[in-house]
């Protein structure tokens, strides 16, 4: 009887190994995870956490661990402190067109007088050597390529087209973390987006910069604030990925004010009741603020994850609440890194939205999958 027992413990341990080892195997476990996760995709027998975002070692390790040798949890340096981005544009695109009524804001240009074009220079270099003459401008409108003739008028001694262009953005927003190991870090908690369209902006090649706080701008009911810098020449890194999540890139030095480590809390981590958030507001330091957290969507995989109520009372002195430029405060939860800030309402500046560190990490993972290409 002893010796059955010995073999059928020796066959589930073989059968363990092979279920871990096998490619198969593996990719069954993950959709059965699939299904307890509510949806989340499969790739092949790639761990995922998001539809099409696969999970590479370091972010698993976040979540789940290196192996159970290791006791000490994965960590992340929080955020707080703010930095400067410039974006490129993949396209060129319309943000005001009085010359060219065929057009509205946010149409693509394609091309102009038949020559492809990268930059706003671009067009006006072609319209300039027009001299005058008829040009064709081929655009993505409405989702459906247009051709539009138009023919430059001569005014304060050069030809204009009656278009105004856009084929990049800079702002400022708040970092949420970096990853010491790799100075991979994230920051914002939502896309970039285009001004005029909502939509998030294609981004062709970013940079992270430095920034000098000038003020802020109070929030009210009604009327957002934000935070007022100027954007420095200093290089602190690049832009990979924006993302309905946030934004991600390597930062090459750590900002003055980096804090401690701390661990990360999952989303069935993250309780209703207080919190703090981390920011930089006042002197160029980051300072910890008093929020409660409520009304969480377990399910969420966007940047709403959560409301928020600021109930620190400095913090309403200094800003009137959650103001444009806090987006990517970190949220720390007993102990734990678990969110970012990313929305106000503009309703009530002392009230908005955030979004699971889980969530932000699923997006983080695709620079080291483009790393390591």
């Amino acid at each position: 009887m002893m010796n059955n027992k010995r073999i059928r413990k020796a066959f589930c341990f073989i059968l363990t190994i092979y279920t871990l080892l096998s490619p198969l195997c593996l990719k069954a476990a993950a959709e059965e995870y699939r299904e307890d996760a509510g949806g989340y995709a499969c790739v092949e027998s790639t761990p995922v956490l998001a539809e099409g975002v696969e999970v590479g070692s370091r972010f698993w390790e976040l979540f789940f661990g290196e192996s159970e040798k290791k006791t000490e949890p994965v960590t992340l340096l929080p955020g707080g402190s703010v930095f400067g981005v410039k974006i490129k544009q993949k396209y060129v695109t319309v943000t005001d067109s009085p010359g060219v009524p065929a057009l509205k804001s946010g149409d693509i240009i394609l091309s102009v007088g038949g020559e492809n074009v990268r930059t706003a220079k671009d067009v006006k270099r072609i319209v300039e050597r027009s001299a005058g003459n008829s040009l064709t401008i081929r655009a993505m409108h409405q989702g459906s390529e247009v051709a539009v003739e138009i023919r430059p008028s001569f005014e304060n001694g050069e030809y204009k087209i009656g278009l105004s262009l856009r084929d990049g953005a800079a702002g400022l927003g708040t970092v949420t973390f970096i990853d010491p190991k790799t100075g991979l870090f994230g920051g914002l908690g939502h896309g970039i987006c285009d001004a005029d369209s909502g939509e998030i902006i294609s981004m062709e090649t970013g940079e992270v910069c430095g920034v000098i706080l000038g003020g802020i701008h109070k929030g009210e009911s009604g009327k957002p604030g934000e935070l007022c810098g100027i954007l420095t020449d200093k290089d602190m890194g690049d832009l990979s990925v924006n993302c309905e999540c946030g934004v991600f890139g390597i930062m090459t030095e750590l900002p003055d004010s980096a804090l401690d480590a701390l661990p990360i809390g999952r989303r069935d981590e993250v309780t209703e009741g207080e919190a703090t958030i981390i920011s930089t507001l006042k002197n160029g330091r980051t300072a910890e603020y008093k929020i409660e957290i409520y009304d969480i969507d377990r399910d969420s995989d966007g940047s709403k994850s959560f409301r928020i109520r600021v109930t620190d009372e400095t913090l309403k002195a200094l800003t009137g609440g959650i103001v444009r430029g806090m987006s990517g405060s970190p949220i720390i939860q007993n102990g734990k890194l678990i969110g970012a800030v990313t929305h106000v309402l503009v309703a009530d500046p002392t009230e908005g939205y955030g979004i699971f560190i889980e969530n932000m990490l699923n997006y983080a993972n695709m620079i080291e999958l483009k790393n390591a290409a």
